[in-house]
């Protein structure tokens, strides 16, 4: 599940301290009905400000004295069907209900795609991120995450980053490759956006095939230097799994000639920011379709037809003389 505040989850654990000693350690807080119940037990107000730290889907949560929390070494599955939505929130008071606001601490990245020429018929039916980190240390803020970010009709907004949101240790891409697989969608020459994993409709702001990864800042693969050989071969790009074929008459027949089937590499960088959706769109029609992920050879996917003309001369051949008579 991806949360928000329609979809809120179904527990979280609770740390806590109190003038600088532990004390609530891991309490497991379930939904219950309405109310939100602690399986360790009650718990009492001592005299003086707790402060609470909580997360969900959180793993390696150290918590040193005198020390903000951090969740050490937090991996993300390759999988998506395993990828979680870490949550992460943090509150201090004396008295009272405790009201935890809780952040996304990861990235949400979902695909479309479109397709803006008519002479092109093309399928998808997976997209992989390759290059990317999948590991990394979360370290949490002090302040209360109060501000609670409202957005679920889905359109595009900013966030203001200011001394709630934890950190991330500085990531600047991997060697993990991210996949995931749909139905092949098709997407026609008519220039409509086509959902990939992107769903937005019926009040959902979530899809069970979104990625939910780290945020990092990567440089793109380079396909080629200068001098025309690989370059960059550690940098970030999309693999396409997908069928171009070109379109011979008014509509797509299955006996029109595939053009390309397979991965195409398409170079990007990334700047991602926990908190946010990244939608990338695919847009096919008018690029070289992108490249042959074989790094010893990237070459273009799809290479225009391009015409020059010239045009024969006429050329003169032997006079003939035609006698004007009369007779």
């Amino acid at each position: 599940d991806v949360y928000c505040n329609n979809n809120l989850p179904g527990a979280f654990t609770v740390y806590a301290n109190h003038k600088g000693k532990t004390y609530i350690d891991g309490d497991l807080i379930q939904k219950d009905g309405t109310a939100w119940v602690n399986n360790t037990g009650v718990r009492y107000w001592p005299e003086g400000n707790v402060s609470f730290y909580a997360h969900v889907n959180g793993t390696g949560f150290t918590w040193a004295s005198g020390e903000v929390p951090t969740i050490k070494d937090y991996t993300v599955p390759t999988a998506v069907a395993e990828q979680k939505d870490l949550l992460y929130a943090v509150k201090t008071q004396s008295e009272g209900q405790v009201t935890l606001n809780f952040r996304h601490a990861l990235s949400q990245i979902v695909f479309q795609a479109k397709n803006t020429n008519a002479n092109l018929y093309v399928e998808i039916k997976g997209v992989t991120i390759c290059k990317l980190g999948n590991v990394n240390t979360f370290t949490y803020k002090s302040a209360d995450t109060d501000n609670n970010i409202v957005n679920h009709n889905g359109t595009t907004g900013t966030i203001t980053y200011d001394e709630s949101w934890g950190t991330w240790a500085a990531l600047n891409g991997g060697t993990t490759n991210y996949l995931v697989e749909f139905d092949a969608v098709s997407v026609p020459g008519d220039g409509a956006v086509k959902s990939l994993t992107n769903t937005n409709n019926n009040g959902k702001e979530f899809s069970s095939n979104a990625m939910l990864l780290l945020p990092q800042t990567t440089t793109a693969w380079a396909p080629a230097a200068d001098n025309g050989t690989p370059a960059n071969q550690d940098g970030t790009y999309f693999l396409v799994d997908c069928k171009i074929c070109n379109v011979a008459g008014d509509d797509y027949a299955t006996s029109d000639v595939v053009l390309w089937e397979g991965p195409a590499a398409i170079p990007v960088a990334f700047n991602w920011e926990q908190g946010k959706k990244y939608i990338y769109t695919f847009v096919f029609g008018d690029g070289n379709g992108g490249y042959d992920p074989n790094p010893d050879d990237p070459t273009p996917v799809l290479i225009p037809i391009t015409f020059e003309v010239t045009v024969d001369d006429f050329v003169p051949v032997d006079n003939q003389d035609i006698a004007m008579e009369t007779k």
